[in-house]
């Protein structure tokens, strides 16, 4: 999925540190886990309905071990573009039981940088970030730091909402 979830630069820029699994997330999650144990940071770039069929892999081969893989999950949330298959409804409920997995979820694309920033440099076990499929608005980018893990931002207050 390497032009849906935007890594031809990356991978142009560095093809001795982007490795594509093609169709075997179950396979990509166990080959993070293996890069992580050796020393390095793996990122997982995946969509987030094919992140389920590997599952298994998340909690076994990483969250259990706390190995520090992160995980960009693309099409996050509903996702008319791309179809029925594509929808990414359902990885913040099957993501925030899992033990030690920080899971980040931001509100525009300089967030969406801070999250991921801060999800690299974070060591003490997984980290999740998804963002929908989308173009970025042009918000102000600021300069790149740790954001605190545990700490959300109301943006706006009410009491008659519904998904």
């Amino acid at each position: 999925m390497r032009e849906g979830s935007g890594m031809v630069e990356f991978s142009r820029k560095f093809p001795d540190r982007y490795f594509d699994v093609a169709i075997a997330e179950q396979h990509a999650v166990t080959f993070a886990a293996g890069l992580a144990i050796g020393g390095y940071k793996p990122v997982v770039a995946i969509y987030s309905t094919f992140l389920q069929r590997a599952y298994d892999q998340v909690i076994h081969d990483v969250a259990i071990q706390k190995l520090p893989v992160m995980f960009a999950i693309d099409r996050a949330g509903i996702v008319g573009a791309d179809g029925q298959t594509h929808q990414g409804a359902f990885d913040l409920s099957y993501l925030r039981c899992i033990p030690d997995m920080v899971i980040m979820t931001p509100s525009d694309e300089n967030e969406c940088r801070q999250m991921l920033f801060t999800g690299y440099h974070y060591n003490d076990g997984p980290t999740a970030v998804r963002y929908p499929r989308g173009n970025a608005q042009g918000v102000a980018l600021t300069p790149l730091e740790k954001l605190p893990i545990g700490k959300g931002l109301v943006k706006r207050h009410g009491e008659n909402w519904r998904f």
